[in-house]
């Protein structure tokens, strides 16, 4: 639960966060009535600019509002400062400074969210490609083992060409001059190191095993 309350407070803070939602509005509410009272005092303390503090709500209005409710604010705000402005002749052209810096400030935040945004939204779309490696008992995965055809020794590889072209346990000792349970050995032993478990397995790979003594 407490992990579930964090990320619901973090997404807060996430561009667009409150767009479609319906807070959104609420939101939206707060961040005029906000921007009214800074400028109420704007115009009660003509002596002091205190207009600056209009950018805290624009901005935030312009990182988690959707798009008509984030122009509504802003547009509102500029109406303040159109307000303020000609209501205040002594410090116009601070206030023209001032809202000057506070709207491109904004802009800017809108931009970078609006940028941060499309990157989050592409890696939500993006799933992650995780590659697992099984040990292959087939014959394309068999030489991508450490014991594939190169681990095997001379002999086992002789058995194994001529069990792979069919012959039995017998005619392999007889025509190498082994005895049949040795036969059977070196082919245990390199069906382990190839990691098949059946002669129909060796007769697939028979090309790479090379011709037969």
């Amino acid at each position: 639960m407490n992990r579930t309350k964090l990320n619901r407070g973090l997404f807060l803070f996430r561009p667009y966060a409150l767009a479609g939602r319906p807070r959104e509005l609420l939101i939206a509410g707060i961040c005029i009535v906000l921007l009214g009272a800074v400028f109420v005092a704007e115009i009660l303390t003509s002596d002091v600019v205190v207009g600056a503090f209009a950018l805290l709500p624009l901005l935030a209005a312009q990182w988690v509002l959707s798009g008509r409710l984030a122009a509504l604010v802003a547009i509102v705000a500029f109406l303040f400062f159109g307000a303020a402005i000609a209501v205040e002749s002594g410090n116009r052209m601070t206030m023209i400074v001032l809202g000057a810096a506070v709207f491109i400030t904004a802009l800017i935040g809108r931009l970078y969210a609006t940028g941060l945004d499309s990157v989050l939204s592409s890696r939500r779309h993006m799933r992650p490609t995780i590659k697992k490696w099984n040990a292959s008992t087939t014959l394309d995965g068999m030489d991508q083992s450490s014991h594939g055809l190169r681990s095997l020794t001379r002999r086992e590889l002789e058995v194994a060409r001529l069990a792979a072209e069919g012959y039995t346990a017998a005619e392999i000792g007889r025509r190498l001059n082994i005895g049949d349970r040795t036969v059977e050995s070196h082919l245990g032993s390199a069906y382990s190191k190839l990691r098949i478990s059946s002669r129909v397995q060796l007769v697939r790979m028979a090309s790479r095993l090379g011709a037969p003594p």
